[in-house]
């Protein structure tokens, strides 16, 4: 009976790792580009974040999941980065019973590899972010 509960643990945390690396490459492959342009700039990020959203459905079947609010989820805005420009977006993955998976947060900064790493359950999103303009 321990090794089953201990089990579930990393069982979630190889779901969230798993769920990542998928979102992840999903990104990289929408742009169309390992990174993102050096000299990306805002309108730039949102465009790529608004067809990363488009993009995802198949992901989330994989991976048994759905997005609250819908991937790629909320975010503070463009944020200025060492002469660059980056966008953080958070949502939270849950399980078909409807259980939190994790926060997913996706990370897209110019000059940069998109990055999308799920956060465990619990995982604050920033208080006032709010979802793209256009998104549902």
């Amino acid at each position: 009976m321990r090794d089953a509960v201990e089990q579930a643990p990393i069982e979630s945390q190889a779901r969230r790792l798993a769920l990542g690396a998928a979102l992840t490459r999903r990104a990289a492959r929408t742009l169309g580009a390992e990174r993102l342009p050096p000299a990306a700039a805002a309108d730039e990020l949102v465009e790529l974040a608004e067809r990363l959203g488009e993009a995802n459905g198949s992901d989330a079947r994989a991976h048994a999941v759905r997005f609250e609010p819908p991937y790629p989820g909320v975010t503070g805005g463009v944020e200025a980065l060492g002469g660059g420009v980056r966008l953080v977006l958070a949502c939270v993955a849950l399980e078909r019973g409807g259980a939190p998976l994790g926060t997913v947060f996706t990370s897209l900064i110019a000059g940069r590899a998109p990055l999308v790493a799920v956060a465990p359950p619990g995982a604050p999103m920033p208080d006032g972010w709010s979802t793209l303009p256009g998104s549902p």
